[in-house]
């Protein structure tokens, strides 16, 4: 008797830690949702207020901040593969890579000669690139009303410490980067999806469909 009445304690002494264990994954996982949630919809918006800061911008040529606290303003526009445009920042600093796509300022200025180098999240402003191969193009705008047009002349998949993705072109090359494997639950993965853009000096009316000739 005694026997039975301590397997019946085990077993619900089991029953309750499986449940407690149930409830804490539960939670976790509700909070990993929420915080997906809140950081597509901050990306949002912050998107839409660094875009009327833009249009200001290039109204009168004055920085806009798009909210009065905010420590970076909007540098460029860029379009992946005819999709909606995204403003990019200066600085890839953790709280810029929350609103926009980053420019890094020690790789070079868009439109020159070198390495354009522009990275960001790939579950908000960059889950775009899974949609990007081969001669597909990239647009980026700047101050004042100057377009550079790009084509896709590579996408690979390198590990976090491969730096010759940022190394200096001799030509006008545009470098996207992100995180690997896209809609992924690994956190810190260490690994990057790369898009490697050319420069093209015509018009995008020219060559769109060029290369299916």
């Amino acid at each position: 008797m005694a026997l039975l009445k301590a397997n019946k304690k085990n077993s619900n002494w089991r029953l309750s830690l499986y449940h407690k264990v149930l409830l804490i994954i539960t939670l976790i996982a509700i909070c990993f949702c929420a915080q997906g949630i809140y950081r597509e919809a901050k990306a949002i918006v912050a998107q839409r207020l660094l875009s009327l800061a833009w249009v200001s911008h290039l109204e009168d040529g004055e920085r806009h901040k798009p909210w009065p606290w905010a420590d970076s303003v909007p540098i460029a526009q860029l379009t992946i593969a005819g999709q909606g445009p995204l403003m990019v920042v200066a600085g890839t600093s953790i709280s810029h890579l929350t609103l926009a796509p980053a420019w890094m300022v020690s790789s070079s200025g868009f439109g020159k000669v070198g390495n354009s180098v522009v990275v960001a999240h790939n579950d908000t402003h960059f889950k775009q690139l899974k949609e990007v191969h081969l001669n597909s193009l990239l647009t980026v705008n700047t101050y004042p009303n100057l377009q550079f047009n790009y084509r896709v002349i590579a996408t690979k998949i390198v590990n976090e410490k491969e730096l010759s993705v940022l190394k200096v072109s001799e030509q006008e090359i545009l470098t996207l980067i992100t995180c690997y494997p896209f809609e992924s639950s690994l956190l810190n993965s260490e690994l990057r999806f790369v898009v490697v853009a050319k420069r093209i000096k015509q018009p995008f009316s020219d060559i769109k469909f060029a290369w299916l000739n």
